[in-house]
């Protein structure tokens, strides 16, 4: 059972009261990934949100840059972060892949019924909306960063190869 006092950890939640909290803790479930396991691809449709709960795991959030490149890590998630919020906005579809670093403890939420839950309660989904606006934001800056050092990579190789 997912409890308020699991969810506080995690800054997708952070403003939330605790009567909020408990009504999306009943939207949550447990679930364990093995080392090296994808919890999810690109373009696989988004159902869950996931929250990282263990103390020492971490989950890879990676893309190919080009077919016959290796994977680059855009971000190494920890505990309290959370991943798939393609779950939470339209059009429902993952673009990266997440990998687990090692044994990975996740709480699962439901994307469709949280939606629906913010969409009843307005301070709800503006606080999740406006946390979740400013996680995606500091992401793709740094995307933006890890991406312009892997084509700068390749730039180089190129040249060298000429």
């Amino acid at each position: 059972m997912v409890t308020v006092q699991d969810l506080k950890q995690f800054n997708l939640f952070v403003g939330l009261e605790e009567s909020e909290l408990a009504e999306v803790a009943r939207l949550c479930t447990r679930r364990t990934y093995e080392s090296g396991a994808e919890v999810f691809s690109p373009g696989a449709p988004a159902g869950d949100v996931f929250l990282l709960e263990g103390g020492n795991d971490a989950v890879q959030i990676e893309i190919s840059i080009c077919e016959h490149s290796p994977r680059t890590v855009l971000h190494t998630l920890q505990k309290g972060e959370f991943f798939g919020w393609a779950a939470l906005v339209p059009p429902h579809q993952r673009t990266a892949t997440a990998r687990c670093v090692g044994r990975a403890s996740v709480i699962c939420v439901d994307g469709k019924a949280l939606m629906e839950l913010l969409e009843k309660n307005k301070h709800m989904g503006y606080v999740v909306m406006k946390n979740l606006s400013g996680i995606l934001s500091t992401r793709l800056t740094y995307t933006t960063l890890v991406l312009r050092r892997e084509i700068r990579k390749v730039a180089s190789k190129l040249v060298t190869a000429s």
